[in-house]
């Protein structure tokens, strides 16, 4: 074991990320205006539909917790303005997820293994806003995919390649606006469904986006995923379908 990580381990995970979280803001300072956060009092009516993505919330240990979490991170970001040039980044709306701000034990996969943790499930809002993101044709400043695949078809609520994950301090999802005018977000949450739109004041075709598998071996896949046709981004999966989160007992 380096000496970092005994360093890791020997620190409460609290305290790292507010390092990391300082250090973060270190190299933020000089983007400034760019990652103001700003939003609008209501839809304008003029305004046109871009894109739109609906997500099953799917049934879950710790369900109700989860959508108590999607509920308060989508408020954050419900009717956020991304301005032409500006960088929308997840964790400048949402804030940090402490039971403090209302979030609550939800269900999150660290480091290879299903945890309880304060803020689990907002990775579904991440995920659904990357790819509304790609569909909106925004340029993805940051993005972290999960390492593990947990899931088996049927269990899905995006297809594999589709996620973002995030964690405060460490992995944020930053996705910048190329267009003329700025870009309105819309989100809702309901029992058992997650919807994001985008909108904006001229007429835009929205991307194609596809995620195309590559089985390289029984446990591992690489996702292609390509944007009007063009490759984005290639992202790799180690396979464990069937992952259970721990019994209360056995994680405490």
């Amino acid at each position: 074991m380096t000496w970092r990580n005994l360093v890791r381990r020997m620190l409460p995970l609290a305290l790292r990320q507010n390092v990391a979280q300082w250090r973060r803001q270190v190299r933020d300072y000089p983007l400034g205006a760019q990652l103001m956060p700003r939003h609008a009092v209501n839809l304008p009516d003029s305004w046109q539909l871009l894109a739109e993505i609906r997500q099953p919330v799917m049934p879950s240990t710790l369900l109700e917790n989860k959508l108590i979490n999607l509920r308060l991170g989508a408020n954050k970001l419900n009717l956020a303005l991304i301005e032409p040039h500006a960088i929308c980044s997840f964790w400048r709306h949402v804030g940090r997820p402490v039971a403090q701000n209302g979030f609550m034990v939800g269900r999150n996969l660290v480091e290879g293994e299903l945890t309880r943790q304060v803020g689990g499930g907002l990775c579904q809002l991440s995920s659904i806003l990357y790819h509304l993101g790609l569909r909106s044709g925004l340029e993805v400043v940051e993005r972290h995919a999960h390492s593990i695949d947990i899931y088996q078809e049927h269990e899905r609520f995006t297809t594999l390649g589709a996620d973002a994950t995030v964690v405060w301090g460490y992995k944020d999802l930053r996705l910048c606006n190329p267009h003329p005018l700025a870009i309105l977000l819309e989100f809702e949450v309901h029992s058992d469904a997650l919807v994001g739109r985008s909108w904006i004041n001229m007429p835009l075709r929205p991307c194609e986006v596809t995620f195309e598998r590559e089985q390289l071996g029984p446990e591992q896949v690489r996702v292609h995923t390509l944007v009007d046709g063009r490759t984005l981004a290639q992202t790799l999966y180690k396979q464990r379908p069937g992952l259970a989160l721990p019994t209360a007992r056995q994680s405490s």
